[in-house]
């Protein structure tokens, strides 16, 4: 049986999602997520209405206490989700505390009350967060930074002995332009067992199985109408080995750029292999609206760059010209940097790719 949907709203569908796993948890432990409604691309600003179906089952353990569903969706720290979002849940049961209801933002205040002190891996307690400890133990997937774990709980709930059922969660957010792509993770559980699992009791459930007292997932979106600097968090992280300027204004492929190079900033800050080089040559390949490629990596006079600076290069150019291209729209460059010889070559720090760059309007 499945419950019926809310609009979706952050905090109602964090509590309601929390609330609802917890329903189950006491009774049986097990929880999992069957169904995740997120579309592929949403648009920025716009407010999206999310459902995810969570299954409890019941077999096994029969807890008496009540308990508190938690909630948690990690998504880009600038769609500030904690004050954008209403979570709301339900479920067939209906006592004596209901499954169902709005869920409760997690201020991460551990002096608020003992339930939110995070549990981790072993079921025990600990000094941090919810929001910490998802962080350390689920981490944050392919998302290379700038994303965040937002946490929801429920009132207590309790339920008389059931044989399993579908819930629904419901979040309604609405979606920040700080990011062109991420993947947002969702994690339901709750406040007695936090994140920890645990093999099945003798007599408790199918012998060599496990309590699932937590589940999880990861679901790719991308957004449409993003901001300026906004980039695809599931990476490659963008670095300031490379820089692409023009004007105050941002610059279109049009106009006359100036590309930098800082031999200083290789991975985690520590210097580039060209750090001290003698001569510096830029490799740069147009990405074009046809899909096709032009590359400019010969090492010659045109492809020196200048000393602009201690460790600095730069290299202004119209790419057109540089490129070679008349009637053709250049939609990105692909930069690395070399010796004279091309046995020393720079890519993305930490990453062995080029260094990719769009255009930039503001």
């Amino acid at each position: 049986m499945k419950m019926r949907r809310f609009n979706f709203n952050y905090k109602t569908f964090i509590f309601g999602f929390l609330a609802l796993p917890l329903v189950f948890l006491f009774v049986t432990s097990c929880f999992e997520i069957t169904g995740n409604d997120q579309p592929n691309s949403v648009a920025a600003g716009s407010t999206q209405t999310f459902t995810l179906d969570v299954k409890f089952d019941t077999e096994g353990e029969n807890e008496p206490n009540n308990k508190r569903l938690y909630f948690g969706i990690c998504a880009p720290k600038n769609w500030e989700v904690g004050k954008n979002a209403t979570v709301t849940f339900d479920s067939p049961i209906d006592g004596p505390k209901p499954g169902k209801g709005t869920m409760t933002l997690d201020l991460n205040d551990l002096s608020q009350g003992g339930f939110t002190k995070g549990r981790g891996t072993d079921g025990n307690q600990t000094t941090k967060s919810y929001a910490e400890v998802a962080g350390e133990v689920l981490g944050f997937d392919e998302n290379y930074g700038l994303m965040e774990w937002t946490m929801f709980f429920s009132d207590p709930v309790k339920a008389n002995p059931h044989p399993g059922a579908d819930g629904t969660i419901s979040i309604q957010l609405k979606i920040g332009d700080g990011a062109t792509a991420a993947k947002l993770g969702y994690w339901v559980g709750y406040h007695n067992k936090g994140f920890s699992n645990e093999e099945h009791k003798a007599g408790t459930g199918t012998p060599g199985g496990t309590f699932r007292h937590y589940d999880h997932e990861w679901k790719k979106i991308t957004v449409t109408g993003a901001s300026a600097d906004a980039t695809d968090l599931t990476g490659p992280a963008p670095t300031y080995t490379a820089t692409v300027a023009a004007g105050a204004d941002g610059y279109t492929f049009d106009d006359i750029i100036t590309i930098g190079f800082d031999a200083k900033l290789g991975y985690l800050g520590a210097n580039t292999a060209l750090y001290n080089a003698g001569e510096v040559y830029m490799c740069a390949t147009a990405l074009l609206g046809d899909g096709t490629t032009v590359s400019k990596c010969d090492n010659s006079a045109s492809t020196k760059m200048t000393l602009s600076g201690a460790d600095t290069w730069s290299k202004t150019i119209w790419p057109p010209a540089y490129f070679g291209v008349s009637n053709q729209i250049i939609t990105e460059i692909h930069l690395n940097f070399q010796n004279a010889d091309g046995s020393i070559v720079v890519q993305n720090p930490g990453y062995g790719t080029d260094m990719v760059f769009g255009e930039k309007c503001q």
